[in-house]
C-alpha cells in the first residue's frame, strides 16, 4: 500500500511538472469583454461595413491572434494597430471571451461547396465552421467581400502567411469570389 501511495505522489509530482512547462490559455470573462466593445462596435456591429470582418462567434485563441498582429505590425492596418495597441492583454482575453461566446448565425444558403473549397476545409473544418486548430479562423458566415479582400491579400503576398499564401497563389478572381460566395452563405460568424 505504502509503494502504491508513493507512486502516486511521485506520478501527481511529475505531471503537474509537465503541465507547469506548457503555457496555459488564459480564460477571459465575456461580461468583462462586452463592456469593452464600444470601441469595436463603430465598425464590426455595423452590418454595412463590406470590409470589416464579423467577429461574433470567432475563436477566442484566432481573435487575440490577430490582436497581436495588428499590434505588432505583422498585418498591416494603421486603425486596427492603434485599437489593438490601446488593450491591454487582459482586455484582449476579455473581448475575445466576448466574441467567442455570440450565437452562431443560422442562416444558410443552399449552395454545394465550390470545386476548390476542398483545401479550405482541411484547416478552417467542415463548411468554415470549426477550425481544426484554434489558431485558425472560422469562415462560416464571414462577410464576403472581406473574404475576398484577405484571399486577394495573401494571394499578392499583402498579407503575409507561408500557408494561406500559398493556398492563395493560384486561385483566379472567379475562385475567389465562389470561395466568398460559398462561406459567407454557410451559417456562422455574425455581426456584433
Amino acid at each position: 500500500m505504502l509503494r502504491f501511495c508513493l507512486a502516486l505522489l511521485v506520478a501527481s509530482c511529475v505531471c503537474n511538472i509537465y503541465a507547469a512547462d506548457k503555457p496555459q490559455e488564459r480564460r477571459g470573462d465575456p461580461i468583462a469583454g462586452k463592456r469593452k466593445t464600444a470601441g469595436c462596435n463603430g465598425c464590426h456591429a455595423v452590418a454595412g461595413m463590406k470590409n470589416v470582418p464579423n467577429l461574433g462567434g470567432q475563436g477566442s485563441t484566432y481573435f487575440v491572434a490577430a490582436m497581436h498582429a495588428y499590434r505588432d505590425g505583422a498585418r498591416s492596418h494603421a486603425t486596427m494597430r492603434d485599437v489593438a495597441g490601446q488593450f491591454s492583454e487582459r482586455d484582449l482575453v476579455d473581448l475575445a471571451a466576448h466574441y467567442a461566446e455570440v450565437a452562431p448565425s443560422s442562416e444558410a444558403a443552399a449552395a454545394p461547396p465550390p470545386d476548390v473549397s476542398a483545401p479550405c476545409t482541411q484547416c478552417h473544418g467542415a463548411e468554415g465552421r470549426q477550425s481544426a486548430m484554434p489558431e485558425v479562423p472560422r469562415l462560416a458566415g464571414q462577410k464576403p467581400a472581406y473574404l475576398e479582400q484577405t484571399l486577394r491579400a495573401y494571394r499578392s503576398g499583402a498579407r503575409a502567411h507561408p500557408i494561406m499564401q500559398q493556398q492563395a497563389a493560384p486561385l483566379t478572381d472567379e475562385q475567389i469570389g465562389e470561395l466568398a460566395a460559398y462561406f459567407s452563405g454557410r451559417p456562422g460568424l455574425t455581426v456584433k
